[in-house]
């Protein structure tokens, strides 16, 4: 499967940590602030729930580690970056995830945006202490990889740099293009776990013997 396993452990960790002093970077633009209370491209989300969600997202891979023991053990098969995405994604909360970014969106942009430069320095030094083995606990009793997590936070971040950029009319931030192969693997992953390979590869390469519904988009 894959799932962007090719890169070290700290190089995942490196990604996400830019990937987040990107988002900081683009929320603290005039622009935001100026459409905060506007819709953004994201049906149900204005500009500011958006960048609270990013927030939330991010912030995620911190609150994972400090509810998890450090010891914890896998115990059952781990989770990968793509199947705990495509379960996260399928779960029926994404009402709930609207009313909460709304919410936490009324802090306003400034102070949001300074939250987002705040995670970025306390991301990048919490993930440099953590063992390459370290594990969290994820969907119940489930555990996956920090490093996997981390590989599913890229989804998170740079999906939404870029939904947040369209939606104030910005060229979306360059980021490591390591990032977004990680991202491409985890989607094709997703796909390749939804349909299978034949209807992946055909989706791919021969369209005209797609049968049923197609592998993309995957969410």
């Amino acid at each position: 499967m894959l799932d962007g396993r090719a890169l070290g452990s700290s190089r995942a960790r490196e990604l996400v940590v830019e990937a987040v002093e990107a988002a900081a970077t683009l929320m603290a633009e005039p622009a935001v602030a100026h459409a905060w209370d506007r819709p953004s491209v994201l049906e149900g989300m204005s500009i500011g729930a958006l960048c609270a969600h990013l927030l939330r997202a991010a912030g995620a891979t911190i609150a994972y580690l400090d509810r998890t023991p450090a010891d914890r053990e896998a115990g059952v098969e781990p989770l990968t970056a793509v199947t705990y995405f495509r379960a996260a994604v399928e779960a029926p909360i994404h009402d709930r995830i609207k009313e909460v970014s709304a919410a936490e969106s009324a802090i306003g942009p400034s102070e949001t945006a300074a939250a987002c430069r705040s995670l970025t320095g306390r991301l990048a030094e919490r993930l440099a202490d953590e063992p390459e083995d370290r594990l969290v606990a994820a969907l119940g009793d489930r555990t996956l990889t920090l490093d996997d997590f981390c590989r599913t936070r890229l989804i998170e971040v740079l999906l939404h740099l870029d939904d947040l950029a369209r939606s104030v009319g910005v060229p979306t931030p360059e980021t490591d293009p390591e990032g977004r192969a990680v991202v491409v693997d985890i989607l094709i992953g997703i796909a390749r776990d939804r349909v299978g390979d034949w209807p992946l590869i055909h989706a791919l390469a021969r369209r005209e013997r797609l049968a049923g519904d197609p592998p993309f988009p995957v969410f």
